[in-house]
Order: C-alpha cells, then sequence, then structure tokens
C-alpha cells in the first residue's frame, strides 16, 4: 500500500478557541490516482495505530472523511464513537443501503458531518429524511461565494435541524470569520486566525517582558548560571512552572528535576532560553487581554519544533535559530501587535528576521516548508521537500515529532 502522509487543520469555536481538528492526506506519490476508501482506511491506521491519535490531535475531535462503501464496512466499527466524527463527502449516493447505515451509526452515537453542503445538496439530504442524523454540516465559503446564500442555507438548517452545529470552512479572513459569525454559524475552519488583529498602540504585555528580560539577561557575556538559578528561585511562580515544564515528557531527561539549580546547570544556556520563550507564550493562553490565542499557541510550538527538527537533519549548527524563526512567526498575531516593530523591540538576530522576512538563507525554506505543511499546501510541500534535498518520510517523521511534543506540552 502506497504511504500517505498525514497533516490536520485546526477547527475552532466562535470565541477563536480549538475545537477539533481535520485529518487531510496526500500519498507519497502526487501522480496516483488514489482510492478514497483505501485513503481513508490509511489515514485510519496511520492515525490510530501507527502514531496515536492523542499524539496528533491531544484530546480534541477528528473528522475523518468517510465514502459510501465504507459507511458499511464491519471493520470500522473497532473506532470508538468517541474517537471520530465521519465526514460524509458530498458525493455520496442516499441509496436505502446508505440511509440505513446513517442512521444505525447515528444510533450507535457516531456524530457525523456532511461536507461541502449546498443549497441542492441540503434539499436532497432533507428530502432523503436523513439530515436529522447528523450532527455537522459544513458549508464550503469559497465554493458559496454570495453571502446571502451563506446566511440563508444556515437559516434554513437552523430552522429545521436546530441539532446540526454549522460548520463554515475555507474561511480565510477575519472579515469572512465575523460574517459567518453573525450568519449563525457555530465552528470555524480555515485561516482566518492566523491573520493579525493588530491593537491601536504598539505595546508588549509586561508578562512577557519579564520573560525577554532574563532572556537577555542569559546572553550577557557575564551571565553566570548559578547566579542566574538564585535569580529563579525567588520567583515562586516561575520557578513551579519552569520545574513542572522540564519534568514532562517534552524535556527528555533521565530522572526527576526536583531543584531550580540543577535545571538551569541540564539545561545550560541556549535550552534555557528556549523553555523561556515557550513558558512566555503559556502565559499568554491566560491573559485576559489575549483571548482565543489557544490554536495560534499552538501553531508557534508546532513551527518552532518543526523547523527545529529540519534544522537538526539540514543546519544542526543552526537549530536554535531554526526554532526561534517559528517561534516568533505567530507573535505579532498573538501579542497583535506589528511584526516589524516586535522584531526590533526584541532584538533578534539578523537571520531569524531575514528568514522572517522571507529573505533568502539557510533557515528560509525550512520556515516555508514548515508552513507549506501546517496549511495543507501539498505543492509547496512536494516542491520545498526537493528542493531542501530531503524525502517524504524525513518530512512526515518531523512532523510527527512536532505534534508528538506539543501533545506532551499541554499534557
Amino acid at each position: 500500500m502506497s504511504k500517505v502522509l498525514l497533516a490536520k487543520q485546526p477547527i475552532l469555536d466562535r470565541n477563536r478557541t480549538l475545537f477539533g481538528y481535520e485529518l487531510l492526506y496526500r500519498t507519497e506519490d502526487v501522480d496516483q490516482v488514489w482510492d478514497g476508501e483505501l485513503a481513508t482506511v490509511e489515514v485510519m491506521i496511520n492515525a490510530y495505530l501507527n502514531i496515536g491519535i492523542e499524539q496528533l490531535a491531544g484530546h480534541y475531535p477528528v473528522f475523518i472523511n468517510f465514502t459510501e462503501n465504507l459507511l458499511t464496512e464491519k471493520h470500522l466499527a473497532k473506532f470508538a464513537p468517541k474517537d471520530i466524527v465521519i465526514e460524509l463527502l458530498e458525493d455520496i449516493e442516499l441509496t436505502e443501503t446508505v440511509k440505513r447505515s446513517i442512521k444505525q451509526l447515528a444510533e450507535e452515537g457516531y456524530r457525523m458531518a456532511l461536507d461541502d453542503v449546498t443549497p441542492a445538496l441540503y434539499r436532497r439530504w432533507h428530502e432523503a429524511g436523513v439530515m436529522k442524523y447528523l450532527t455537522y454540516a459544513k458549508v464550503d465559503f469559497m465554493e458559496t461565494k454570495e453571502a446571502f446564500r451563506r446566511k440563508d442555507l444556515a437559516d434554513t438548517i437552523k430552522k429545521r435541524y436546530p441539532s446540526v452545529s454549522l460548520i463554515a470552512e475555507k474561511v480565510e479572513t477575519l472579515d469572512e470569520f465575523d460574517e459567518a459569525v453573525a450568519s449563525g454559524y457555530h465552528l470555524f475552519q480555515g485561516f482566518f486566525f492566523m491573520k493579525p488583529e493588530l491593537m491601536e498602540s504598539f505595546e508588549i504585555p509586561a508578562y512577557y517582558l519579564t520573560y525577554i528580560d532574563l532572556i537577555k539577561e542569559i546572553d550577557r557575556m557575564d551571565f553566570q548560571l548559578l547566579k542566574f538559578a538564585g535569580k529563579i528561585q525567588n520567583d515562586l511562580s516561575l520557578s513551579y512552572k519552569l520545574l513542572k515544564l522540564i519534568n514532562s515528557p517534552a524535556y527528555r531527561r533521565i530522572g526527576r528535576i526536583n531543584s531550580i539549580e540543577r535545571a538551569v546547570v541540564l539545561l545550560g544556556q541556549a535550552e534555557l532560553k528556549k523553555w523561556l520563550y515557550i513558558l512566555a507564550l503559556r502565559d499568554s493562553l491566560q491573559h485576559p487581554a489575549l483571548k482565543g490565542v489557544d490554536a495560534l499557541v499552538k501553531s508557534s510550538y508546532y513551527r518552532a519544533k518543526m523547523c527545529e527538527n529540519l534544522a537538526e537533519i539540514l543546519v544542526p549548527e543552526k537549530k536554535q535559530e531554526a526554532f526561534l524563526v517559528g517561534y516568533f512567526s505567530q507573535l505579532p498575531a498573538i501579542l497583535r501587535q506589528p511584526q516589524d516593530q516586535l522584531m526590533a523591540a526584541l532584538s533578534l538576530d539578523e537571520i531569524i528576521e531575514d528568514a522572517l522576512n522571507n529573505q533568502e538563507n539557510a533557515l528560509t525554506d525550512l520556515y516555508r516548508l514548515t508552513v507549506a505543511y501546517e496549511r495543507v499546501d501539498w505543492p509547496s510541500v512536494e516542491i520545498l521537500t526537493e528542493k531542501l534535498g530531503l524525502d517524504d518520510e524525513t518530512v512526515f517523521q518531523a512532523y510527527r515529532d512536532a505534534n508528538q511534543w506539543i501533545y506532551t506540552l499541554f499534557d
């Protein structure tokens, strides 16, 4: 069986908080005409058996495409209803057998979503009597372009099937997100949340600057590890956060670390800086002025670790800088500040700034590949993988490891 490469796309709620993921795939042979049923089976085998769904998506629900025949396949019954959302493709023929299968799956507790709902598709499913078995209806905002049609469709479904949650997919701008919220949609899929929503005045939050000051101290020529450990120990909150983080599976260690002094010595300057950056972003999740940033924070962590993983293969001497390229790429959207002012205030190394500004250097293509994989842009993934002299398996392993690392951070 040809190998399938997995990626996930976030689904957010009205508060822009992470709700779940859709699992998407691509075969290693992009020219292959890929059988949809085989692909779905391969996606599920990869996600549940080879990788572990928790390490890919955490505790969030996972949407997986199903073809007509797979609805009646008995071997799929081994997947518990709580683990998946069955996404029914729009070209499924509503035969009596299929309708019975949909009814039975609903009675067994499986959640189902109808993909690419249009007025015509809605009418067909309504007249066939199967809309009532759905949990979600997905409306493609690129396919249904007129705002009034998107609202009319939402109103019709909500009126007749109030238990069905509406998902607006391919929402790419904040204006489209606002429109979808106003039209009554419940969940949202697309990359609108990565668009910076800038505050009126430039101000880096005080809690973030506290971490930056510590990081700058590490960079000083006269830096002393034990003296720095004493400074952290005087901050009970920071001591607790740092010990908890480095005793998590995200940090590969032997034995438990019980003292800040030992932690600082074992980590060293470069790793210590990295973990302080990680803690700074985690604090964003509790900051009242920065609501709805959890998906962005996870994206920042993914990009940081994916860039680091790729750099470890290609330019190991630059892996710390690669980590920071990924990390800082989402900071303007998280802190809602302009990138140029933010970069200037943080005094980043030139190689990091250049990569973020799309200027060619040793890290630029690593960063581009990281973002392309996140956006499920398979053509760009293929081009960049070849350009960097990598293979699909290596890139997927880097992606998989990055997601496993994020899972351990939030476990």
